[in-house]
């Protein structure tokens, strides 16, 4: 007997044969806690979920989400989906249900000519990043690699190319799903629009997206990046001529503003590890050679700690947080709000809680969410954090 809960948290004892009917009608592997691979499966970005389902089904399909899809619904199973596994609340796996696992889809197909590539569902950025920069390519998305695209994206998706080419989920063409009666639905401006309103920014609880088709645009190979660090106790000043070169800057500018502590890695100087920072970091999408004249002055507001500021490619861009974000071992919680200016007073709370705060391993980011993001109408998808 297999012991798996309920969407009313109660018990339903699963007996072999309705385990092994199951286990036959999915092509992918389904583990229980007896089986290998099963903690690696249940594994999470985030090191402090630790949550045991009783089934993880190791989807290879479309075929394996219906079977799965209509598995839970037919035993009113508590379920997760799991995509990248990279929300830091922990919803890609519950305790004692049903897990259903989009890792092992992660084709990518592009067609360079038209400008699109279809992702599944079980995609990392990585894994569309490099496969769309071989063509010079890239879909607006994300600035960790190993994020998932699929949370991502029905999230929104922020990323270095919104300034310019607008959120993840404006890219978005079509997607390809299992909605909760099991049935196989394409979604888009044309088909079930509402289904497709809501997927842009609505979250994952309408269906079990197993392919998106997205929009592509030429980027790089090679982007400029601003990437100067000062210390703490320039942080006012720093931050207000940042403001201030954000009133002008143009759409092939996006920036994030960081109050950071240096951590002690070798590529850092060793007489800067531990000092608290504050970094005006960007990407310039455009000609390196612009980039570089136009993000000039973000280098020049105090006196620098150190300046990782430096043509890259797009892809080492896409994956230059991995290293301070390793998938798994990050103990984290998360709190945002948006904010409809950065006044005078608020920049000094920012210092003050910052310099505060109960653990350097906290950071503070400030997303700059002005450009294309910003001039999509409120109302077109279901994202609310456009205009505020």
């Amino acid at each position: 007997m297999i012991e798996i809960t309920k969407l009313d948290k109660s018990r339903l004892s699963l007996d072999q044969s309705t385990f092994e009917a199951f286990d036959l009608a999915v092509r992918g592997e389904v583990l229980t806690s007896e089986h290998g691979g099963y903690d690696e499966a249940r594994r999470v970005f985030n090191g402090m979920i630790n949550k045991r389902p009783a089934l993880i089904a190791r989807c290879t399909g479309v075929a394996d989400v219906i079977q799965c899809v209509n598995f839970a619904r037919e035993n009113s199973l508590l379920t997760a989906v799991r995509g990248g596994g990279h929300g830091a609340p922990g919803n890609a796996v519950c305790d004692g249900g049903l897990m259903i696992d989009l890792s092992l889809m992660n084709g990518i197909r592009v067609d360079p000519q038209a400008r699109v590539a279809w992702v599944e569902g079980g995609a990392a950025l990585g894994d569309v990043d490099h496969e769309t920069q071989a063509f010079g390519l890239a879909v607006p998305a994300g600035v960790v690699s190993t994020t998932g695209v699929g949370g991502l994206t029905t999230g929104g998706g922020y990323g270095w190319l919104r300034g310019k080419h607008g959120m993840t989920i404006d890219n978005l063409l079509a997607v390809e799903m299992v909605t909760p009666d099991g049935q196989f639905r394409r979604a888009s401006e044309t088909e079930n629009t509402d289904l497709f309103w809501a997927i842009r920014g609505g979250g994952g609880n309408f269906g079990v997206v197993t392919t998106f088709e997205f929009r592509l645009h030429e980027v790089g190979p090679m982007l400029m990046v601003c990437n100067p660090m000062y210390a703490a106790e320039h942080a006012r000043e720093v931050m207000r001529g940042w403001r201030a070169f954000m009133e002008n800057a143009p759409d092939e500018f996006t920036t994030e503003f960081f109050f950071w502590t240096i951590p002690e890695f070798p590529h850092f100087p060793e007489e800067t590890h531990g000092q608290d920072v504050v970094i005006p970091c960007g990407v310039y999408n455009g000609p390196v050679e612009e980039g570089e004249k136009f993000v000039q002055p973000l280098r020049e507001l105090a006196p620098m700690l150190v300046d990782g500021s430096a043509p890259m490619r797009f892809v080492d861009i896409q994956s230059m947080f991995d290293i301070y974000l390793p998938y798994g071992d990050v103990i984290c919680y998360w709190k945002a709000l948006y904010m409809d200016r950065l006044d005078d007073d608020m920049i000094d709370t920012f210092v003050e809680h910052f310099l505060d705060r109960p653990g350097k391993q906290c950071p503070l980011v400030l997303h700059d969410l002005r450009g294309a993001s910003g001039r999509v109408p409120a109302d077109s998808t279901a994202f609310p954090g456009r205009h505020w």
